[in-house]
């Protein structure tokens, strides 16, 4: 199964990436074939001035992924602009994957915002969500330690869900 992780944070202290990073390391221990891309490493602009090299990359990626994850931080209760571009620019061929969501946010009343990123993956290119996703926030981090044991144990079970269900959509 090969699985694309996308940490979608500009941040170079995200919680986002912390996420998508222990779930690798969760996916990796069950045999997954994982491709992580960090998108501060990428650079972008909108659709409308054309895609980037990297851009590129990314949506070749996304085709060739069986199923995707996608971390997320929480900006004005919604995602960020980074992974709107992203969406926009390199997921036309995601249609009908399957798909997890990461989220870390500033506080604990912002954890429907992953539903904006579910309605566009979901109406865009009926992709098909694990119906668990782990929301972090700033009280389970202590540095770039997730220091939250709930959390962790949230992050293994997503992780062995998305595994199993991932293995058997594949």
């Amino acid at each position: 199964m090969k699985t694309l992780i996308l940490s979608s944070s500009l941040s170079e202290n995200s919680r986002s990436y912390l996420l998508c990073k222990a779930v690798m390391g969760e996916l990796i221990a069950r045999g997954n074939n994982i491709t992580f891309v960090d998108a501060m490493n990428i650079p972008m602009q909108p659709v409308h001035r054309g895609g980037t090299p990297e851009m590129e990359t990314l949506a070749r990626q996304v085709d060739e992924a069986d199923n995707i994850i996608i971390g997320m931080g929480v900006h004005c209760y919604s995602v960020n602009d980074s992974l709107k571009i992203l969406l926009d620019a390199c997921f036309g061929k995601a249609t009908g994957k399957f798909y997890g969501i990461l989220c870390a946010a500033g506080g604990e009343r912002s954890y429907l915002s992953t539903m904006q990123l579910t309605q566009i993956c979901m109406n865009e290119w009926r992709m098909m969500q694990l119906p668990r996703i782990v929301y972090a926030t700033g009280k389970d981090f202590k540095e770039d330690i997730i220091i939250s044991s709930e959390v962790l144990e949230r992050i293994a079970l997503f992780s062995e869900e998305f595994h199993t269900i991932g293995n058997k959509l594949s």
